[in-house]
């Protein structure tokens, strides 16, 4: 919910079999009518303690995936920063601006996967920029319009690091919704989205997302000026 601040981190998560991607899909009684069964990223709100947008993500993650043993392995040593591409005409999946003498190969991340088959071997974790997303006051049924900063992240599981909920699902939490895999063309063709979110998964994949919400927009931040003169830390 981004009712508090104005401050988000969101993931794109993608099982690597037969590529899904793993995201919330908002319950039917979601208190913003517009966004009930539609899908959203996951992740949320910053708090007074998240210094950064990584902060805020893998706090979300823990509550919103139940501590997951891979999460505590993920800090910024080795979150591969691609977040210019989103000023290229690049799609952002299947794309990085890593110099490919420094990509593993396809083989060697075979290898060591097999010999990593406990679920806290560490995921591969991409920085893919920050955007400002706006919706209308109208949309929201709400006597103000809102507006927020997501922080994009991807990041790679192998179908053992899934959350329990994903394997065995067993309905939906109530307010919220529940966590489900959806192809990128049910993502694309199919999908509804909260907050904005069809233009960010337009970008992603660089398709057009067949269906939009009206009332929302969205444009990109640069990374100086998101650094430099945006605070992500609300007030305490």
């Amino acid at each position: 919910d981004n009712d508090n601040n104005n401050n988000n981190a969101n993931v794109i998560g993608a099982s690597k079999e037969n590529i899904q991607y793993l995201v919330q899909m908002k319950s039917h009684d979601y208190p913003i009518e517009a966004f009930r069964g539609t899908v959203c990223l996951l992740g949320g709100n910053a708090n007074k303690d998240d210094d950064t947008p990584l902060d805020t993500l893998l706090r979300e993650l823990n509550e919103e995936l139940h501590d997951p043993t891979w999460v505590p392995l993920i800090d910024d040593a080795n979150v591969i920063d691609d977040s210019s591409l989103q000023f290229t005409d690049r799609p952002l999946n299947n794309s990085t601006n890593v110099p490919m003498d420094d990509v593993v190969s396809s083989s060697e991340i075979e290898q060591s996967q097999s010999q990593q088959l406990e679920s806290s071997s560490s995921p591969t974790v991409r920085y893919l920029g920050t955007t400002m997303h706006f919706q209308s006051s109208a949309l929201l049924k709400k006597s103000n319009p809102y507006a927020f900063l997501c922080a994009l992240y991807e990041i790679t599981l192998r179908p053992h690091q899934l959350p329990p909920s994903v394997l065995y699902p067993r309905g939906a939490n109530v307010q919220e919704g529940r966590v489900v895999l959806l192809t990128e063309d049910q993502l694309v063709k199919h999908s509804k989205y909260a907050w904005g979110y069809e233009f960010t998964m337009s970008r992603y994949f660089g398709r057009r997302v067949g269906n939009r919400q009206r009332g929302t927009a969205v444009s990109e931040v640069e990374e100086r000026v998101r650094k430099e003169d945006m605070v992500w830390t609300p007030e305490k």
